[in-house]
């Protein structure tokens, strides 16, 4: 237990140096893929428990935020500490055309999750998952 809450606690650590410094839109948009991935993460407990009210909740979350990603990335907002490749920008179509895949899976789990059907809503979420690593491999630092 005590090695789970330090491993707990050096995590969130890495997480607050990695903000560290930034500010404006890259602050904005660090807070939100932050917000995205505790929303995956309890995603990933409702499917457990079979909480699709919990799931319902934080899909409708990525959903809006996948329908404002692209807004987090004007052209110039790539200073460190962010982590988003030049890439985003010399490649504009292809991080659109991905941030809009992310957006219709995203929309996916939330209507195949409405239904209660814990193996669809498994299979929509592994979608926004898969979606989520493709831009993440194009677009994103290490």
């Amino acid at each position: 237990m005590i090695k789970i809450t330090v491993l707990g606690a050096l995590m969130v650590s890495a997480a607050a140096l990695a903000h560290d410094g930034a500010s404006g839109v890259v602050k904005e948009r660090m807070d939100r893929f932050g917000a995205s991935k505790d929303s995956a993460k309890a995603i990933r407990g409702g499917l457990k428990s079979g909480d699709f009210a919990r799931i319902q909740t934080h899909a409708r979350a990525l959903n809006t935020w996948a329908a404002e990603m692209t807004t987090y990335f004007p052209e110039g907002s790539n200073p460190s500490p962010s982590e988003a490749l030049d890439s985003v920008w010399t490649d504009w179509a292809g991080f659109s055309a991905k941030a809009g895949d992310y957006e219709m899976a995203t929309a996916r789990l939330l209507s195949v999750s409405q239904t209660s059907d814990s193996d669809a809503t498994a299979v929509a979420f592994k979608q926004v998952m898969v979606s989520c690593k493709g831009c993440h491999d194009d677009y994103k630092a290490d």
